[in-house]
């Protein structure tokens, strides 16, 4: 037996055994998880409290949901979006956002294309997102105002294909004025 090893008492490796395993097991449990809270609920606390301010930051860092820039244009050249069909395009565009539960945060109506910015849920797609506006508003279009159904027999009023990117901003002039060419002339138009 070597005489520097160190000797226990019995209680003293008891104790020592059970400091190890209490260390263990501190390492070993995970860090709580916060609790999340949105800017639209209910908050017992005052909103200038710091708890509010917390709870926007964590809102602002980890969004519900993702921001897109469409845009559409009519499938005939000669189609323009001017008069009631622009203040119709507007109220249609709303009432589509909220019956799907997406948020339109901006919306232009131009004579040659209907652009807006939509935030939708995580899940959503946005080929669907543009799917479901081209087949509600060239409903509405069709229904309000026969005849642009009397020249475009397709049941769809806007051009094939869109103009999608993800984020807040709205498309530039050059950018719509560039996707608007290349879709006439596709169309053989150009």
């Amino acid at each position: 037996m070597n005489s520097f090893e160190p000797k226990f008492t019995e209680t003293e490796q008891e104790q020592r055994e059970q400091s190890e395993t209490q260390i263990y097991t501190q390492t070993e449990t995970p860090a709580s998880v916060p609790e999340i809270k949105y800017m639209d609920e209910d908050f017992s606390t005052n909103p200038g409290s710091s708890d509010a301010l917390e709870t926007e930051t964590y809102a602002q860092q980890y969004p519900r949901d993702l921001l897109y820039s469409c845009l559409l244009i009519p499938r005939f050249h000669d189609h323009h979006l001017t008069g009631d069909i622009s203040e119709y395009l507007v109220e249609w565009m709303k009432e589509i956002c909220v019956s799907y539960g997406w948020r339109l945060d901006a919306i232009v109506v131009r004579p040659g294309y209907l652009q807006w910015v939509v935030a939708v849920p995580l899940t959503a797609n946005p080929a669907q997102v543009i799917r479901l506006t081209r087949k509600h508003t060239s409903q509405k279009i069709f229904d309000d105002f026969p005849r642009y159904k009397r020249k475009n027999i397709s049941g769809n009023f806007w051009a094939p294909g869109y103009y999608i990117v993800s984020g807040n901003q709205l498309l530039s002039f050059e950018s719509i004025n560039n996707f608007t060419i290349a879709t006439r002339k596709q169309q053989g138009v150009f």
